[in-house]
């Protein structure tokens, strides 16, 4: 059986009849159901017929061209949806440490409750991290191992630490 270099193997192939398709294309519709015998049924053909058009026509690899192309069409969407996330989660972030910082600059440093604060900015910057380290781990898998050291919601937490315990030298 010949094939045109543009049909996709699902399509219907030259030389092939139209009834022939449309058994082919009930077999496609079994999915893990597949079987010739199921196919006959269905179309009250004979089960000789069927196995004539399975083997001409290559139903079981065409299935698993059609499987495979499916796969990889929902593995294409998956990932413009977990990009679509990341950046929807990384907007986020940005807009909790701004409403972190404006709350900082707003407020008199002796009515600051540091806990708050120092969570409000870890989860801001952890959430923007984590984000962007997927991004980068995506787009590069050598680079996006490596994170970085420290965030300013823990290089304020260090700080805060270090002025309640009266260590003010560093």
């Amino acid at each position: 059986m010949s094939k045109r270099s543009d049909t996709n193997p699902w399509e219907r192939q030259e030389g092939e009849s139209a009834k022939a398709y449309e058994a082919f294309m009930v077999y496609l519709k079994l999915g893990d159901e597949r079987s010739q015998q199921a196919v006959g049924k269905e179309l009250a053909k004979s089960r000789q017929l069927i196995s004539r058009w399975s083997a001409t026509y290559r139903w079981v690899e065409r299935a698993a061209a059609y499987d495979a192309d499916i796969q990889r069409k929902a593995h294409a969407a998956a990932v413009r949806k977990q990009k679509k996330m990341a950046e929807r989660h990384i907007s986020i972030a940005l807009q909790l440490q701004d409403k972190a910082l404006a709350a900082l600059a707003a407020t008199k440093p002796q009515d600051i409750d540091p806990r708050v604060l120092v969570t409000m900015l870890r989860e801001a910057t952890k959430l923007e991290r984590e984000n962007r380290v997927e991004i980068v781990r995506e787009s590069d898998p050598e680079r996006g191992s490596a994170e970085s050291a420290s965030t300013l919601a823990d290089v304020i937490s260090e700080a805060w630490e270090r002025r309640r315990n009266g260590d003010t030298d560093k």
